[in-house]
């Protein structure tokens, strides 16, 4: 075990008695105390999973009782607890218990505030830590998302949804990069309007029956994924590693997704995304993790509900799909930097060798500095994309003429102060002079991560690919 772990377990020991010789049960270690001993009392007779949370999770048992009978499911919710309470009790109410699989859901109570103020990163790193105390004792984790919610009706001054986007994204990424399963409730009881589908709840924040019938079903298949092992991670695999290499030496790393069972003459959308800076480097794996672009590839099932190619090339560390400063006020183009030279060739070479892709819905998506890049690409080269979707980027206005037929649908956060958000409207403003292609959504109380909006929104991406040029 390593030091980490032996860190967290000292914290848990410690925490434990600290908390049983005190008057306040702060983590109600002592909620399930005789329901575990009772459950260690009798043999395991089918695969043990524990079910850690909140009143989410504890109201599970009340509402949709059935859905418990027969099954060595074990729920230990308890209502209004928030992460750091749960992962002190997380030794005795999960690992004592010896379970196959795990399945925590928490977090809403912490943005909430119930024990206080609580950081992203705070919230995520409690989260984390359970998983990785389960991880070392060999039991499988299922990560879920934070369910959607409006507001809360005991804080309702306190506004979650973005703080709930930016958890669940942390920890899809997290899932995949760890080889556990992410189960996404939020995605299938959105509303469409940063709540939860009121015919799914008692009040914004908690599932009613219909609710956790829905949640039933995905948490079953959630269970047979972690228990096949087809864990999330396999989405990585989905991706083959590619080189495209010239003559003179010069190479660009690059990802491509295939559609499942092509048809010989059939032809194929292609989606060539551009990473921002974090995705930077030359291990070939990077601009997929980089915004967790590999969790919204997966989240909106692109590659079988689309049936779409996918190609991630990867820009060398300390190089930029646009020379420029990101933030400059009066950009004008200049000479093309290699990396995008270097995509423009691998895809006519990708092109010329696969003809199951149709040229005539080829589209381009870039984030941050690949949302520079993706206003330089369509400028470049106006006549390959069918449509373009650029977040947080810029571009030089100069040159908006010849990409004024195009479908365009701009993304920014109006509080972003690594690009400021003038650099799409000036574009938007310009392109809008024009013609009437452009779409902009400017994020209210938003900064630079505006990504995480495009990732959960399905409009988007249904609109992007029902894109075809004439």
């Amino acid at each position: 075990m390593n030091r980490y772990l032996i860190y967290i377990m000292f914290i848990l020991i410690v925490s434990s008695g600290f908390s049983q010789n005190t008057n306040t049960d702060w983590p109600n270690l002592n909620k399930y105390k005789n329901s575990n001993i009772e459950v260690l009392s009798r043999p395991k007779t089918n695969k043990r999973i524990v079910l850690m949370g909140n009143s989410i999770t504890e109201g599970w048992t009340n509402f949709y009782p059935e859905y418990f009978e027969n099954k060595d499911l074990i729920n230990r919710g308890i209502s209004g607890q928030t992460t750091p309470q749960m992962l002190i009790r997380f030794k005795p109410d999960v690992i004592d218990l010896n379970p196959d699989i795990v399945v925590i859901l928490a977090g809403i109570n912490d943005i909430a505030e119930n024990t206080g103020p609580s950081s992203i990163k705070m919230i995520t790193d409690n989260i984390t830590s359970m998983a990785k105390l389960a991880k070392s004792h060999n039991i499988k984790v299922i990560l879920s998302s934070i369910l959607p919610a409006y507001d809360f009706p005991w804080r309702p001054k306190i506004k979650p949804h973005y703080k709930i986007l930016k958890i669940n994204e942390t920890l899809q990424e997290y899932a995949i990069k760890n080889g556990h399963v992410y189960l996404d409730y939020f995605s299938n009881l959105h509303d469409g309007n940063n709540g939860l589908i009121k015919k799914y709840g008692i009040d914004p924040v908690h599932p009613n029956r219909d609710g956790y019938i829905v949640m039933s079903k995905l948490l079953d298949q959630a269970i047979e994924e972690s228990l096949t092992n087809k864990i999330s991670a396999n989405v990585i695999d989905r991706f083959k590693q590619k080189v495209f290499k010239k003559r003179n030496n010069e190479s660009l790393n690059y990802r491509l997704a295939e559609p499942i069972d092509i048809k010989r003459k059939k032809k194929y959308p292609m989606l060539v995304f551009l990473h921002g800076a974090d995705g930077r480097g030359n291990d070939n794996i990077q601009q997929l993790y980089d915004a967790n672009a590999i969790g919204a590839f997966s989240k909106q099932n692109i590659i079988d509900e689309f049936q779409s190619f996918i190609f991630v090339p990867q820009v060398p560390q300390n190089e930029r799909w646009v020379n420029t400063n990101w933030n400059t006020s009066n950009y004008k183009r200049g000479k093309i930097s290699n990396s995008m030279q270097l995509t423009f060739e691998a895809l006519d070479s990708i092109l010329k060798k696969n003809r199951s892709i149709d040229k005539k819905r080829i589209y381009i998506m870039g984030l941050s500095m690949g949302g520079w890049g993706t206003w330089d690409a369509i400028q470049r080269r106006p006549n390959f994309f069918a449509a373009a979707v650029p977040i947080c980027g810029g571009g030089d206005v100069s040159y908006v003429k010849d990409i004024s037929f195009m479908p365009i649908w701009a993304w920014h956060g109006k509080d972003d102060s690594v690009i400021d958000i003038e650099r799409s409207r000036e574009m938007v403003m310009a392109l809008n002079e024009m013609s009437n292609q452009t779409k902009f959504t400017e994020i209210e109380n938003r900064g630079h991560d505006s990504w995480i909006d495009v990732w959960n929104n399905k409009e988007v991406w249904k609109w992007l690919y029902n894109q075809k040029k004439n």
